[in-house]
Parts: structure tokens; C-alpha cells; sequence
């Protein structure tokens, strides 16, 4: 595991090269014949977790607990579809970090701010990725730690009690009835099913991990954009009395990068769109569903359902920012491209300049399911509308 995160000097102008190892392990890197190993991680997840959830209001199973059951019920969904979308878009996949690496590979024997710019972006991503990695741990300590270490000492310590008070409800990481098993009040199955569930949370997990690098793509596409500011900005200042013929192989780099980078955001939008529709109206109903469900229960029940009201808005957050950078990235060109004083030049030079000036004025977006642009407003937009239908059902139930 150490080695998988292990920096060569050559990573430093590589996409992702630790994710795209552990990617590999899972066939959607490298060798596509190892898919079946993802697979066959869903599917035993499927039968620990999602099957034997309750989605019915039983005696049992109140509304508010059926409440908690779809909304760890969509969080999964989340992960699946996330993960099997990728694995069916894994051509475009590839392709965008191919278009990427080759992007970044024109850097590489350059000492200049644009080598500099791209090695500090890809240890800025590097951290991140270990970042969202302890933080993807938390979660699971969180979320499958603190309920043993509430119920085993209340079980234990039960028989100081009144005997009229000796029944014991378990705190349940998941809320779900495992194939006929007293999880609630069974000390033998609660750790039957506890044993069981845990490793396909850790899964989990990695699959939230593994929605980070989609974060990551979209940040080196606006690198892409950055790149080409900072060459438009050198050639402001190093062009004047220039050669026409050295003017022209500069601007010729320039229009190239920039297609380039337009061409990345193409592809990531075809492989993103699908994802993030899905993941806003999953995000949608679980922020009504989870508040829901906070302000009407107050035992430590809560915790779990924040650690995903958390990971999911962490998610949301960040694929909005992202976007919103890339978008402005892209924007910024166009101002950099007239702060170069082009109308000066000879009409070779400023064909060169309208170009990407037009493409830069076309906006450079990601967006969800090609409906609206995912930015922070939109983001703030679907959080407004959550709180409005949690709203609506706390009038209502």
C-alpha cells in the first residue's frame, strides 16, 4: 500500500498516477479483464446491504425508521451507479487522462512557471487525495466504531438494571433487517450482522475515494485553462519586437492547449453528466430525508445518518466548486488574450487571437445531464430547494 503512494520525480507530470494504481486493481485502469473483481464487490455488497433493508412502515419499522432506511438506501445507489457508469464510460476515461498527460508532457523539460505551476497543482492534488482518503476513514470509523462501543458496555452492564428494564435496543449502523436476525435486540446476531456489514462499508468507502478523482480530473482540466493564462501572459511580455515566424509557433502552441483543454471538458461532461444528475437529485432527497429524520430523533441513532448528510455534502460541495473554477478558468482566457495588445499586431497574429478569444467565450462547463451548469450557485440553489421540501414534510408528517 505504501508503494502504491509512493512520488517519482516523473509523477509530477502524470494525472492522477497513485489513484490510477489502485484503479487498476479494480480493472477500471490498465487491464479491463480484472472488472470482474468490482463486480463481484457490488454484488456481495448488494447482499449485505441493500437487499435486506426495510422500505415498508411496519410496527417494527416507523415511518421515521423507513425514512433512515431510503435515505442510506439512495446513498448506496450513489455509490453503485457512480462506480458502474464509470466502469461503462471507461473509454472516454481513458481518453481524457490521455489527452491530459500528453497536455502536460509538453512541460516537462521546461524550467519555466508553467513546469512550476503544474508541479505544484499535482502535490496540491496529491495531499488532497490522501486528505479525502483519511477522511473516507473517519467516516468508517464513525459509522461502523461507535456503535459497538455503545452497545457491547450497555448489553454487558444491562444486568444492573430493574429486571423490567433489562431490554436492550441496539444502535444499528445500518438500518436493515439481515435475514431474519434480532439485530435490535440479540447481542449474537447484532454481532452477525455488524461482522458482516462492515467490510462492504470499508467498500463503500473506497468507492466514495474513488468519486474523488473525479474531482481531480475536473481540477486538471482548469490546470489546462491556468496553463494557457500563463502562456498568453508570457507572451505579453516577451513578445514585443519578436520575430513574426517565433510569434506565430507560440500562438500556434497556445490555440493547440486551449482545444486541447476544450476537448477535456468535452469528455469529462460526457462522462460527469450522467453521474452528477443522478448524484443531485440523490443529493436532493437525502438532505429533506436526513433532516427529516435529525429533528425527530434525538439518540445517537443521528451520528450515522450525519456522516452521510456530511459526505454527501462534502461531495456536492466540491464537484461545485470545481466546476465554477474551470468555468472562470476558461473566462480568464479571454481577458488574457485582449491584455496582449493583439489589435496591434498583423492580421496573421490576430486571426490567431480571435480564435481564442471565440472559444474562450464559449462557456467551458460541467454539467448534470446536460439540464443546468454545476457551479456554486447552482449548488446553492439545491440546498435552498432541500431545506424547502424538508420543510413541506415536517408540515406534513
Amino acid at each position: 500500500m505504501v508503494n502504491l503512494f509512493a512520488r517519482t520525480p516523473a509523477d509530477n507530470f502524470r494525472v492522477m498516477p497513485y489513484n490510477l494504481r489502485l484503479f487498476a486493481m479494480l480493472g477500471l485502469w490498465g487491464d479491463r479483464r480484472k472488472l470482474y473483481r468490482l463486480y463481484a464487490l457490488l454484488l456481495l455488497a448488494y447482499v449485505a446491504i441493500i437487499f435486506p433493508k426495510p422500505v415498508r412502515i411496519t410496527d417494527r419499522h416507523p415511518f421515521e425508521s423507513i425514512v433512515r432506511s431510503v435515505s442510506e438506501l439512495i446513498f448506496a445507489a450513489l455509490c453503485y451507479l457512480t462506480i458502474i457508469i464509470l466502469a461503462i464510460k471507461s473509454e472516454p476515461f481513458r481518453a481524457v487522462i490521455r489527452k491530459m498527460e500528453q497536455a502536460l508532457e509538453l512541460f516537462r523539460d521546461k524550467q519555466d512557471q508553467c513546469s512550476q505551476l503544474i508541479i505544484e497543482v499535482n502535490a496540491n492534488i496529491h495531499r488532497f487525495s490522501l486528505g479525502y482518503a483519511k477522511l473516507n476513514l473517519l467516516y468508517v470509523l464513525l459509522f461502523n466504531v461507535i456503535p459497538p462501543i455503545y452497545n457491547y458496555p450497555r448489553y454487558f452492564l444491562q444486568w444492573r438494571m430493574p429486571e423490567d428494564n433489562r431490554t436492550v435496543e441496539f444502535m444499528l449502523p445500518l438500518m436493515q433487517d439481515l435475514y431474519g436476525l434480532d439485530v435490535h435486540h440479540n447481542i449474537v446476531h447484532y454481532t452477525i450482522s455488524w461482522v458482516a456489514i462492515t467490510p462492504f462499508c470499508v467498500f463503500c468507502a473506497l468507492i466514495l475515494w474513488f468519486k474523488g478523482a473525479l474531482f481531480m480530473l475536473i481540477r486538471y482540466n482548469t490546470l489546462l485553462y491556468q496553463l494557457v493564462n500563463r502562456l498568453l501572459q508570457q507572451y505579453d511580455r516577451e513578445s514585443a519586437g519578436g520575430l513574426l515566424a517565433q510569434k506565430h509557433r507560440r500562438l500556434q502552441q497556445i490555440v493547440q492547449l486551449h482545444y486541447r483543454a476544450i476537448e477535456c471538458t468535452k469528455l469529462l461532461d460526457s462522462i460527469l453528466s450522467l453521474i452528477l444528475l443522478i448524484q443531485c437529485v440523490g443529493c436532493l432527497l437525502m438532505l429533506c430525508l436526513m433532516l427529516f429524520y435529525i429533528t425527530r430523533n434525538h439518540s445517537l441513532n443521528v451520528i450515522n445518518i450525519a456522516v452521510l448528510l456530511m459526505s454527501i455534502f462534502i461531495e456536492m460541495m466540491c464537484f461545485s466548486y470545481l466546476g465554477n473554477q474551470l468555468t472562470e478558468e476558461n473566462a480568464n482566457i479571454s481577458h488574457s488574450a485582449f491584455n496582449c495588445r493583439w489589435y496591434d499586431e498583423p492580421i496573421v497574429i490576430r486571426k490567431y487571437f480571435l480564435r481564442i478569444i471565440l472559444q474562450a467565450h464559449r462557456k467551458a462547463t460541467i454539467t448534470a445531464g446536460k439540464f443546468y451548469n454545476v457551479n456554486i450557485v447552482t449548488f446553492a440553489q439545491l440546498i435552498k430547494t432541500s431545506y424547502t421540501y424538508y420543510m413541506i414534510m415536517k408540515e406534513m408528517f
